[in-house]
């Protein structure tokens, strides 16, 4: 992996979400269409937020908010 992909893969979510400023986004793009080891990952994340988003319809039981911040403050 190279510095442009850790590049990229750090804006990945960021991409994903439609929150990139229009010339980052063109970055991505254009790096997506020209590394398929990105692009595998930008589907899998894809896809993943695709079954997430299928499967979390119910709201969340009490408390696993502050289970989850718990769990990744140090």
């Amino acid at each position: 992996m190279d510095d442009d992909c850790r590049e990229i893969l750090a804006s990945m979510r960021t991409y994903l979400d439609g929150e990139c400023p229009d010339d980052l986004e063109e970055v991505v793009v254009r790096h997506l269409g020209d590394c398929p080891p990105c692009m595998d990952r930008a589907e899998f994340e894809r896809e993943l937020r695709a079954i997430v988003k299928s499967k979390c319809k119910d709201a969340a039981p009490p408390g696993l908010l502050d289970r989850v911040i718990g769990t990744i403050q140090p």
